[in-house]
């Protein structure tokens, strides 16, 4: 298996392939930059009897993939999608134990991305496990809100994303007229 390659992207048709002179791979791979090497994780998906490889720019995004699928319930495309983004928006946001963060990434729900800081960060107190929490239900209790007045679950979920400011019991109506009034 492959682990380490000097090459060059290639798109045919629908598929990416790391190739050079000799022969070329069918790999995952959210290209970024035109470079020559590249670091390969081969994934033995047991149900298809096949490898898949997933290609990265840097050892780094290597290692954070592989850290990835150690946690329960975090399959390979998620884990490829975790370990693509910028190193410091996901320092930052294991910082400021930002779940928010973690769900706005499709096929992630709220125990997954606890899941994922709490594993990520190593060390936590439990006033952060506390916070997750306080979090959580302040944002469930918006979207039931809201979804009284008509609006969509989706929308609401969407906008309440783009909150730049923390959301406490104290700013909850401030957070919702913010909310209405970008719907």
């Amino acid at each position: 298996m492959f682990h380490y390659f000097v090459g060059k992207i290639r798109h045919v048709g629908g598929e990416t392939l790391l190739n050079n002179d000799m022969f070329g791979i069918q790999v995952h791979y959210l290209w970024k930059q035109n470079q020559w090497e590249f670091f390969l994780y081969p994934y033995l998906d047991d149900n298809k009897k096949t490898v898949f490889y997933y290609c990265f720019d840097t050892i780094e995004q290597k290692v954070m993939f592989e850290n990835l699928l150690k946690i329960n319930g975090i399959w390979p495309k998620t884990a490829f999608q975790i370990s693509q983004l910028p190193k410091e928006n996901l320092q930052q946001a294991l910082k400021n134990v930002d779940v928010k963060f973690f769900q706005a990434i499709p096929w992630i729900g709220p125990k997954s991305a606890k899941k994922i800081v709490l594993q990520l960060r190593g060390t936590f107190d439990v006033e952060d496990i506390q916070r997750m929490d306080i979090d959580q239900k302040l944002y469930k209790n918006i979207v039931t809100s809201l979804k009284w007045f008509g609006y969509g679950a989706e929308n609401i979920k969407a906008t309440l994303q783009k909150y730049e400011w923390t959301v406490t019991k104290e700013n909850m109506p401030e957070v919702i007229k913010w909310i209405i009034s970008q719907i």
